[in-house]
């Protein structure tokens, strides 16, 4: 798995005559599937989830947990009920050595009254949509991972966990049920990757109204 992470960092930079069998069927599987994940994240993102509209968080939960399980992935969904939210994505991959824990969130601040409520292309490598980059983005490549994995011949010896969360925007009360489901996960991880980001720019964004993801 840290080979398939740093492959994906390395790749702008290396040439496909630098890497090894394996890490050449990883890219092509990559490249096979770029299209559907593009248009996976475009579904997502034209789904509200703001965190208190729970249909929304659900049914981007169920449009990512069919991909998941797909993959041979055991999925269920936490129920939030508990803590007043939509709830959490659970998907368990049983395989041997290291358990990775694979972390995303599936609501956003844009709630069903705001004016942002889909995508659109903004050039040939920038989506503009609510959740884009934070973080249906992130979940569409935590899921392009495990395809590329799988149709890799790769997934089937490893042990991986995934939760998204569907409070992570506004946490669910009391905080200890609301965070159970990840907590319990971290504690049987012996490796944790988060897949929230942006664009590459540190700066704290000021203003939320608009989210980009730079796709190249």
């Amino acid at each position: 798995m840290r080979k398939l992470i740093l492959l994906f960092v390395l790749l702008p930079v290396l040439g496909l005559s630098q890497l090894k069998k394996e890490e050449k069927a990883l890219v092509k599987a990559v490249d096979s599937r770029h299209s559907a994940a593009l248009e996976l994240l475009k579904k997502a993102v034209n789904i509200n989830s703001g965190t208190m509209n729970f249909k929304g968080v659900r049914k981007v939960g169920s449009l990512f947990m069919e991909e998941l399980k797909a993959l041979g992935f055991e999925v269920r969904w936490s129920s939030g009920d508990a803590f007043n939210r939509a709830g959490h994505l659970i998907a368990v991959h049983k395989g041997k050595g290291k358990k990775i824990l694979l972390i995303g969130h599936l609501d956003t601040v844009f709630e069903e009254d705001s004016p942002f409520q889909s995508y659109k292309m903004l050039n040939d490598s920038i989506m503009h949509g609510p959740g884009a980059s934070d973080m249906k983005g992130g979940d569409v490549v935590i899921i392009l991972a495990m395809q590329a994995l799988h149709d890799a011949g790769l997934l089937k010896d490893l042990t991986i966990e995934i939760v998204m969360t569907g409070d992570e925007e506004l946490n669910g009360e009391p905080i200890e049920l609301s965070k159970k489901d990840i907590v319990d996960a971290a504690i049987r991880a012996d490796i944790a990757l988060g897949y929230e980001d942006g664009d590459g720019d540190v700066q704290e964004v000021e203003d939320a109204e608009e989210e980009n993801l730079h796709l190249t």
